[in-house]
């Protein structure tokens, strides 16, 4: 058995008044222009940036918002890929269609490669060293520019890159550069020196890196596109946390990030939130918590640690966890089972008298419903094949979940 089943979960005791740990902008709700969200940075004045399918959100410290898209602004594109926030606030956008923009807070400046030696249309990273030197992730290389006149496009011609198609650019604190691909694994950049790690010459779970983020200990913690989590340590090895090595819940990671805690948090292509401490996973999805959608695309956390997701189809979902566990510990809901494990029959106890049990496989998917008509309920499990199980209680003070083992 993996370790940490308990933890996976549950996250559920989500009662009626744990809502409010919960929080969803979408368009029916909010200004947001889009359900679909690609991107967020909260930036040192805990702003928050929202790329979206059709604009740049940016909601301040004080819950203003305010939207930038090509009707309202001379922003180059709607469909926004990727943001940058100098620290005197202006920024810079990458879009999929329309290239690069940058806001002075005054005028657009625009780049593409049709007015600058931008290689394509298609802007995916954006970052800035400690020289001001910008650089730039392309689906045709990866660009350094100086600002002004000098332009350097890496690609597979011209450096160890192995891939020029760029997903991610992250800068650490001893301005060392590690670039995330298609295809072409992490290349790092350290000190004019371009090198790489793939499946061929490294233990990397994965050639496409979507995602990278850094720990308290120097480990960059890698997205994969096809090989969960891998986590790159400073003595040039890597761990891999992977479906079959751990509860992480998918192979698929679309971002990471690393909160406060030095905790970190996977925004997964198809199965919700993952929250890893270094010793157990908590995931929460659209079975389990109030989650919109189950795919996440983008993920950061504020001054707050409050995790802030862009999904695909369910607008912004803010995740408050100090509410949530005070309200978990709090919980007026009771819930027991007995035995447990349980072969045949299994008793439920609870101290309210009408509502409903759910049990669930832990792939979500509902194996078993029954109504409650006293505190006291007898299910037969036979018919379950042996495994464990997530058995939620629904009733009028919200949803509260235990863990069954059954055993044949």
């Amino acid at each position: 058995m993996k370790s940490s089943f308990l933890s996976i979960l549950f996250a559920v005791s989500i009662a009626a008044n744990a809502q409010s740990a919960w929080t969803i902008y979408n368009e029916d709700n909010s200004d947001l222009p889009t359900n679909q969200v690609n991107k967020i940075v909260v930036d040192a004045a805990n702003n928050k940036w929202i790329g979206t399918e059709n604009g740049l959100v940016v909601i301040d410290a004080a819950e203003n918002w305010t939207i930038y898209n090509t009707d309202n602004s001379g922003i180059p594109g709607n469909e926004i890929r990727s943001i940058f926030v100098e620290n005197d606030g202006t920024f810079w956008v990458g879009t999929f269609f329309n290239g690069l923009g940058y806001y002075n807070g005054t005028d657009w400046e625009i780049f593409t490669p049709a007015n600058s030696p931008l290689p394509d249309y298609q802007v995916k990273a954006i970052n800035k060293d400690a020289n001001d030197t910008m650089w730039i992730g392309t689906p045709s290389g990866l660009v350094k520019w100086d600002g002004a006149d000098y332009w350097f496009i890496y690609t597979t011609a011209n450096s160890l890159l192995h891939s020029p198609h760029i997903n991610d650019i992250y800068i650490d604190a001893n301005d060392d550069i590690f670039i995330g691909t298609l295809n072409g694994g992490l290349s790092t950049y350290i000190d004019g020196f371009v090198d790489y790690y793939r499946t061929d010459n490294s233990l990397i779970s994965d050639n496409t890196v979507l995602s990278i983020d850094e720990d308290i200990y120097h480990n960059k913690w890698l997205a994969t596109s096809f090989g969960g989590l891998s986590v790159f340590t400073p003595d040039e090895t890597f761990l891999k946390f992977t479906p079959l090595t751990s509860d992480i819940s998918d192979w698929s990671v679309d971002a990471v990030t690393i909160d406060a805690d030095n905790i970190g948090l996977m925004a997964m292509s198809s199965t919700g939130l993952n929250i890893f401490n270094n010793v157990d996973w908590t995931i929460y999805n659209t079975t389990n918590s109030p989650m919109s959608d189950d795919y996440v695309n983008a993920i950061a956390t504020d001054d707050a640690n409050r995790i802030w997701m862009g999904t695909d189809t369910g607008g912004v979902v803010i995740l408050d966890r100090a509410l949530l566990e005070n309200t978990i510990e709090n919980n007026p809901i009771s819930l027991n089972l007995y035995p447990n494990p349980a072969t045949d029959n299994c008793i439920i106890t609870t101290n309210f008298n009408e509502g409903a049990i759910e049990i669930y496989s832990l792939s979500g998917m509902l194996c078993l419903s029954q109504k409650i008509k006293s505190n006291t309920l007898f299910i037969n499990v036979s018919d379950l094949q042996s495994g464990n199980y997530l058995v939620k209680m629904i009733c009028s003070e919200g949803v509260t979940s235990s863990l069954l083992n059954i055993v044949h």
